[in-house]
């Protein structure tokens, strides 16, 4: 069985070893990377990386007006590694895949079958973390830096989108939260639960989210680290979003996503594991520590601004977000929609 991770990053080769190795001790067995538009040593920070058979690294230019990440997807779905695939799962590299009961994905997969028989994708959902009010960049891999998040049943949608570990065959072409489907043949989609999800689901390309699915206890899941510290932040700020360009990386990016309600470690015992992993790999501490400066030197020159100073000092007073009550959480989403039906009229 072959298991693809497929990635797409821009300035990001602070984080690709740890996110790389994490996911080959969790069972994947190829890592295709493909980065664009690096400002600092990440190209060789992959490259480097690629000297390991398991990992491949593409280079590429976008062109045209498609986003960045549709045009990887694209470059993605016409490589020999995913046409050799029997899973794959296209994710970030803040993304890190939580196997709460230990094992591999291999083992995920069995036991699901096992219980659910053959199906072709499972929708793994975000659990958010947050800063847990750390300033500065410390040492250690993300996950042990921190460990405070969302809870499972946050009530906010965004807290419940996905990624897709899937069956390439299964469906027409890769996506970003989830694979298009096949107009002649629906696929078996479950849930984090191992339950089957609705037909309505599956049917929705653009059904991206997982709030009101299922709330029973998750077998696996995605640990999304977006934020990291507030230096960190600023400087992810000053370099922008690698793929929504147009979004802006403000408070309010920061209040949706800056959770520290609840401790949760269930990563921490995978983490030996990816140490190993990481020790296995081609050492890349050199190119790192030029990516490692080259993010001080953007978070530096990003406070000279004003209104970055302002943010920042900001940030520091909203420690963290307060869930919704379930009531709250389902009274906004009502008010939005009578808003928007509103605009219509």
């Amino acid at each position: 069985m072959s298991i693809l991770g497929i990635t797409c990053m821009r300035n990001d080769g602070a984080y690709a070893p740890e996110w790389i190795a994490h996911h080959l001790a969790a069972g994947f067995d190829r890592m295709l990377v493909f980065s664009h538009d690096n400002t600092d040593a990440t190209g060789e920070v992959l490259d480097a990386l690629a000297a390991d058979p398991r990992v491949r690294h593409v280079s590429f230019s976008p062109k045209g007006k498609k986003s960045v990440q549709w045009q990887a997807l694209k470059l993605a779905q016409d490589h020999d590694w995913l046409q050799d695939a029997d899973w794959a799962m296209f994710f970030d590299c803040d993304e890190f895949l939580c196997l709460p009961k230990g094992g591999t994905v291999r083992d995920l997969i069995a036991e699901l079958e096992a219980e659910q028989g053959a199906f072709d994708a499972l929708a793994l959902p975000w659990r958010l973390y947050g800063s847990n009010g750390q300033e500065r960049r410390g040492e250690g891999l993300t996950p042990e830096r921190f460990t405070r998040a969302a809870p499972m049943d946050l009530h906010f949608p965004m807290g419940h989108l996905f990624k897709t570990l899937h069956r390439p065959s299964a469906f027409r072409a890769l996506g970003v939260h989830r694979p298009r489907a096949k107009k002649s043949k629906p696929a078996r989609w479950l849930g984090p639960e191992g339950a089957e999800l609705p037909q309505g689901f599956v049917a929705q390309d653009g059904a991206i989210s997982l709030y009101g699915i299922g709330q029973g206890t998750r077998k696996a899941w995605l640990n999304h680290y977006s934020l990291r510290s507030t230096e960190e932040f600023v400087a992810k700020r000053a370099r922008g979003l690698p793929n929504h360009m147009e979004r802006e990386i403000g408070l309010t990016y920061w209040t949706e996503r800056n959770w520290n309600s609840q401790d949760a470690p269930e990563i921490l015992p995978m983490l030996p594991a990816s140490r190993a992993e990481l020790a296995c790999l081609p050492d890349t501490s050199r190119e790192v520590a030029e990516c490692l400066a080259a993010q001080a030197r953007l978070y530096n020159d990003a406070m000279g601004d004003i209104d970055t100073l302002r943010l920042h000092f900001r940030l520091g007073l909203l420690t963290g977000s307060t869930p919704p009550t379930r009531e709250q959480g389902r009274a906004f989403i009502l008010a939005q929609v009578e808003t928007l039906q509103k605009d219509k009229l």
